[in-house]
C-alpha cells in the first residue's frame, strides 16, 4: 500500500525509551519505502535520557512556534500520530493550552498513542483526557481491562473515544550489519539491556550472576539507571556480589551504574573491550547510546529480557517490547516464563512457549523489599546455557529460528501497512 504522509508528535520531548524506539522504527520504515515521515519534538521539559537517541532525525520546536508547526503539518501531512503529551511537571502555559493550541488545530486524521503499561506512567500526563478526546482515537497495547492498565484508566475517567490496539515491530534493516547467526566471534557473556523498573525484572540478572560466573560467563547490565527501583535492586546484592570498579578509566568507576551520561558510557564500553572482563565481577552500566547498545548486545552470547506482568495487574497485549525484539535479532534471547506463556505469535494460536523458539527463565516472585526474585532451578538453567554455548550447531539453530520469527511476524514491512490501514 501507499503510505500516507505521517507527522509524529512527541510533545513531552525526546525520551530514550520505547516511545522513542517506536518513532525511530516507524520513520525508518517510511524512509525505506520513500514515504514522508517527520518527527516533531516540543522543547519544554528536559529529559534525562535524551542523549541516548542522537541518531534520530527530528524537528525541534518551541511552544511559541506552535502556529507555524501546526500550519506545516496541516499542509504537508495526511496523518498525525501523537506519541507523547506534556507531563504534569511541564510549564504552566504548555499544560494549559497544548490541547487547544496544537492538537485541536490539526486537521488531518490524528491518533493518540499510549505505549505505557501502568497507570503510574500515563497518569503523569497533563490534561490527558481532553487530549485523547480531541483526537480521532487512541492506540494502546491491550484492550483488556486490568487493575492498573490503560483501558481501566479510560473507563474510570469516562474518556469517550475509539480505542484500537497497536502492535510493536522492528525495522530489521537497521541491524542487518549486526545480525549474525554464528556463535563466533561472540564472547561467553550474558547481557540485560533495559531500565531498572521492577517489572522488567533486571534483578534476575543479578541473581544469575554467581552460578553463571562459575561456568565462565561474564554478566553485564546496560541502561540500568540509578533510580529508586535501581537502588533497591542493587542494594539487595550489596556485599553479595563483587561489582566492577576501576581507577584506570578516565573517570573513576566506584560502583554499579556509575554514569548516567550516554557518551561517557560509550567510552566505558570501549575501555572494557580493551580489558579482559572478569566473570567474578558484576558489570552494571547506565544509559547507553542506541547504536552503541545494539553493537554491544550483538557481541554477547545471550541476551536476557525477563519482564513479567504476572503480579502487576497488567497485560502484555500480545506484544514484545523493543528490547525483547532487539535481543531476539541479535543474540540467543531469554524471556520470562509468564511472558512466553501469555503472548502468541500474531494471527495464530501458538504461544511463544509452545513455539519452542525462545529460552525461558522463571522466578519465585520474591518482592524487592525481601531480596528480589530468585531464579527457579538456577543450576539447571545455567547448565542449559552452558550446553547451548558449547554446541555451535545448537547455537546457530537457535539464532536462525529467532531471526526467522522476527522477520515473519514482527518486521516493519509486515506490521506497518496493516496498522496504518486501520487508521484512515
Amino acid at each position: 500500500m501507499k503510505l500516507p504522509r505521517i507527522a509524529i508528535l512527541m510533545l513531552r520531548g525526546m525520551e530514550g525509551c520505547g516511545v522513542t524506539n517506536y518513532c525511530r522504527h516507524l520513520k525508518a520504515y517510511c524512509d525505506s519505502v520513500s514515504s514522508s515521515c517527520e518527527i516533531f519534538v516540543l522543547n519544554d521539559k528536559k529529559i534525562g535520557r535524551a542523549d541516548t537517541s542522537t541518531d534520530l532525525q527530528i524537528t525541534r520546536f518551541n511552544f511559541d512556534d506552535k502556529q507555524s508547526i501546526v500550519s506545516r503539518i496541516n499542509s504537508d501531512f495526511d496523518l498525525s500520530l501523537i506519541f507523547s503529551v506534556p507531563a504534569k511537571s511541564s510549564s504552566e502555559v504548555v499544560k494549559a493550552s497544548y490541547v487547544e493550541e496544537i492538537l485541536a488545530k490539526l486537521k488531518s486524521p490524528k491518533w493518540m498513542v499510549n505505549l505505557d503499561h501502568h497507570f503510574l506512567s500515563f497518569s503523569r500526563n497533563a490534561d490527558y483526557k481532553n487530549a485523547i478526546e480531541t483526537c480521532d482515537g487512541v492506540l494502546c497495547y491491550s484492550l483488556n481491562k486490568t487493575g492498573a492498565g490503560f483501558v481501566g484508566w479510560l473507563d474510570k475517567n469516562n474518556v469517550k473515544t475509539k480505542v484500537k490496539t497497536i502492535d510493536n515491530f522492528f525495522h530489521v534493516p537497521f541491524l542487518n550489519n549486526l545480525i549474525s547467526l554464528e556463535r563466533e566471534p561472540r564472547k561467553k557473556r550474558i547481557i540485560y539491556a533495559g531500565r531498572a523498573v521492577a517489572w522488567k525484572r533486571g534483578s534476575i540478572s543479578l541473581n544469575l550472576h554467581e552460578p553463571l560466573a562459575r561456568r565462565g560467563f561474564i554478566s553485564e547490565m546496560i541502561g540500568f539507571e540509578r533510580s529508586i527501583a535501581g537502588f533497591t535492586q542493587l542494594n539487595n546484592y550489596e556485599g553479595k556480589l563483587a561489582w566492577f570498579t576501576t581507577g584506570e578509566f578516565y573517570k573513576p568507576v566506584r560502583g554499579p551504574s556509575a554514569f548516567s551520561s550516554s557518551p561517557i558510557n560509550t567510552q566505558l564500553f570501549r575501555f572494557l573491550e580493551m580489558e579482559d572482563q572478569d566473570p567474578n565481577l558484576m558489570y552494571v552500566i547506565g544509559s547507553y547510546d542506541y547504536n552503541e547498545g545494539m553493537k554491544r548486545v550483538a557481541d554477547f552470547g545471550f541476551a536476557i529480557h525477563p519482564r513479567s506482568f504476572e503480579h502487576n495487574k497488567l497485560c502484555y497485549g500480545n506484544n514484545f517490547e523493543f528490547q525483547g525484539l532487539e535481543a531476539t535479532l541479535l543474540s540467543v534471547p531469554i524471556f520470562h516464563r509468564h511472558f512466553l506463556d501469555n503472548v502468541f505469535l500474531p494471527g495464530t494460536s501458538t504461544s511463544l512457549t509452545t513455539s519452542g523458539i525462545l529460552l525461558s527463565v522463571d522466578d519465585d516472585n520474591t518482592h524487592l523489599k525481601l531480596g528480589g526474585p530468585q531464579v527457579l532451578d538456577v543450576e539447571g538453567f545455567s547448565d542449559n546455557l552452558d550446553e547451548i554455548w558449547k554446541s555451535e550447531r545448537k547455537y546457530r539453530e537457535m539464532r536462525e529460528n529467532a531471526v526467522d520469527m522476527v522477520n515473519t511476524y514482527y518486521a516493519s514491512s509486515v506490521v506497518v501497512p496493516k496498522l496504518i490501514a486501520t487508521l484512515l
